[in-house]
């Protein structure tokens, strides 16, 4: 595993704790893919912390990428062994971070509310996330 590029639990945390709101308040991610992503090799008792914004750039695992979202990650801590898991990279799942197949129907539901957003006129290149409707520029 490549840790050169991994936070620290504590950093993430920290990054999250800085935060505002959480995904319960019902922001928007990006969704940096529609359909699970299969990991393998997880050691049971292990703390990951789960991307909910579809930012990272280290998907399905947070990078700290949600910092200024008002979404933060979510703790997760890997039950007994299994050879896969099946990890939403949708972010839309009921069930974090398992996928729950949410994604075979969101992305007519993600166009719609990218095409109706009511805060379209601040979809610039300099805007990280539109947690609105999920716009992310040229993801």
């Amino acid at each position: 595993m490549d840790t050169k590029n991994n936070l620290s639990d504590a950093a993430v945390a920290n990054a999250a704790a800085d935060d505002g709101d959480d995904i319960a308040n019902r922001k928007y991610p990006a969704v940096p893919m529609y359909g699970p992503c299969n990991v393998r090799d997880l050691k049971p008792g292990t703390v990951k912390y789960w991307c909910a914004c579809g930012l990272s750039r280290r998907q399905p695992w947070c990078d700290g990428s949600h910092k200024g979202t008002g979404i933060k990650p979510i703790r997760w801590v890997v039950p007994e062994s299994q050879s896969l898991y099946q990890i939403c990279n949708c972010k839309y799942t009921k069930n974090p971070p398992h996928c729950d197949a949410t994604h075979v129907y969101l992305p007519t539901e993600v166009l719609h509310r990218k095409a109706t957003c009511e805060n379209k006129s601040s979809h610039v290149d300099t805007c990280k996330l539109c947690t609105q409707c999920g716009w992310v520029p040229d993801f």
